[in-house]
């Protein structure tokens, strides 16, 4: 049965692009009497009409997704639904891409592994209008902010940016390297967070400043 809004009940959309792990999200908050889940979506477009049609007190979101990447649905959901918070769920962390969440507009960030009460609470903290950070995450962003502030690409990172820069496209240079056009998405966003950049145009030029391009 689906709640109205104020009536104390938290509604939860749900989106990350693999079924079985996104019904088990479903499940694990279902259990919980004050949560919820009155949507589902596999992709960034999904999210979005799900912001826009539910009005949700709050997206649970994947970073890694099909199409245009969670970092873009962020700020897409929070123009479909300004009072709608959003709890980024996902395998992936990282002081450059926790940092760019956040800074796209992003209440708080869970890795995927954590339990299913910190899940909980940080929908719980975020439907409150608080923002929470599970442990394993503030200690890489304390770490980030400590380590010295340079660039540092991996071997495959700068594979993949010389590509970029030659213009290729993510289906291209994952037939190029052997690796699946997934992969490659995954690494393009790293090297955007690490490198502060809102796209790939950007962080060609910014790479090309820092002579990490040949």
């Amino acid at each position: 049965m689906r709640t109205a809004p104020g009536d104390g009940v938290i509604r939860v959309a749900v989106v990350d692009d693999h079924p079985v792990v996104r019904d088990g999200i479903v499940a694990n908050l279902a259990d919980d009497a004050g949560i919820e889940v009155v949507g589902t979506a596999g992709d960034a477009d999904g999210a979005v009409t799900l912001a826009r049609t539910l009005t949700p007190d709050v997206v649970l979101i994947d970073l890694e997704l099909p199409g245009r990447s969670g970092l873009d649905a962020i700020v897409d959901v929070k123009a479909a639904s300004p009072r709608t918070r959003v709890v980024v769920f996902t395998a992936y962390g990282g002081e450059e891409r926790i940092a760019s969440a956040i800074g796209r507009g992003a209440d708080s960030y869970v890795l995927k592994g954590t339990s299913s009460d910190e899940l909980v609470a940080a929908v719980r903290a975020a439907a409150a209008g608080e923002s929470l950070l599970t442990a394993d995450v503030a200690s890489q962003l304390v770490r980030g902010m400590r380590a010295p502030r340079t660039v540092r690409l991996t071997e495959r990172e700068r594979e993949i940016l010389v590509l970029v820069a030659d213009g290729m496209a993510n289906k291209a240079i994952g037939a190029r390297l052997g690796i699946t056009e997934r992969t490659v998405k995954y690494h393009v966003t790293e090297i955007l967070g690490r490198l502060g950049a809102d796209n790939r145009a950007q962080a060609v030029a910014i790479a090309n400043r820092r002579g990490l391009l040949p």
